[in-house]
């Protein structure tokens, strides 16, 4: 990748991942580059419809056109279009909220979710990155993630961009939740990212045997309460074998179960 297409995208993921308008000096400043190449950059994309100034200001935002192109993107994904209908099949079933939770380690990502009619409306939008063990949804996997990729959840990262921050989770609390994981083959988070939300997340496998992402069931706790719990991990283990089966990865699953790293 060319130096000056490299620092355009730095420039670009500043910008997406800032909460508000940036200026120059405060960009230059963050990605130690020069103001000169900084405005460079924001020329380009302001040319190219992807940021603005907003009016009476000296300072950058972007447009929506990128996330236009990320719809796009997501629109035309096979795997979110093979999975919908385990997830409308889960919503209808039990009235709460399904969705499917994709791996990025160190994180899981939003990819898919159907409202349930018993559950309050999921806060998180599709595209959000949560840290895997924070979630039901990275629990579910994190029994078959090889050992290296365990003890580095114990540390402290960023994603793929630089700006959004992991913060490590203690080793030994990894160990006992992998444990408890293992004995039930599904995951569980009380009152976790969402105060009064509790989660189900099952494990799924496309095209190797380190899990795809997961499928989750989650409500308020009034409507998914600790007793139901087996019954409930007992439907996410059902439609986490129908998405399997759907993206091909039931070989990568058995595989998988039978010798668990």
């Amino acid at each position: 990748m060319s130096q000056t297409f490299s620092k355009g995208l730095k420039v670009l993921e500043a910008l997406a991942y800032s909460s508000e308008p940036k200026g120059l000096s405060e960009l230059s400043r963050e990605l130690d580059m020069n103001q000169s190449a900084v405005q460079r950059h924001l020329n380009a994309l302001v040319a190219a419809g992807y940021a603005e100034q907003p009016k009476g200001s000296r300072k950058y935002q972007l447009t929506t056109s990128l996330w236009e192109l990320g719809m796009r993107s997501i629109a035309d994904n096979s795997a979110r279009r093979l999975l919908r209908p385990t997830l409308r099949l889960g919503s209808q079933a039990t009235g709460y909220t399904c969705f499917f939770a994709m791996l990025t380690f160190p994180f899981v990502v939003y990819l898919e979710r159907v409202e349930g009619p018993r559950s309050q409306p999921h806060s998180a939008e599709i595209g959000t990155k949560i840290p895997l063990p924070g979630t039901a949804s990275g629990r579910a996997m994190m029994p078959y993630l090889p050992a290296s990729m365990r003890q580095a959840l114990s540390k402290d990262a960023t994603d793929w961009t630089g700006h959004l921050q992991y913060k490590g989770f203690p080793a030994d609390w990894i160990e006992e939740t992998i444990k408890d994981v293992r004995k039930t083959r599904y995951a569980v988070s009380q009152s976790g990212i969402r105060k009064g939300r509790n989660s189900i997340a099952a494990p799924v496998w496309a095209d190797s045997a380190l899990p795809f992402g997961s499928i989750v069931l989650t409500a308020g706790e009034d409507e998914l309460r600790p007793e139901a719990f087996p019954t409930i991990g007992a439907k996410v283990l059902e439609l986490a074998e129908e998405a399997t089966i759907s993206l091909g990865g039931a070989k990568f699953r058995n595989a998988a179960e039978l010798t668990p790293y």
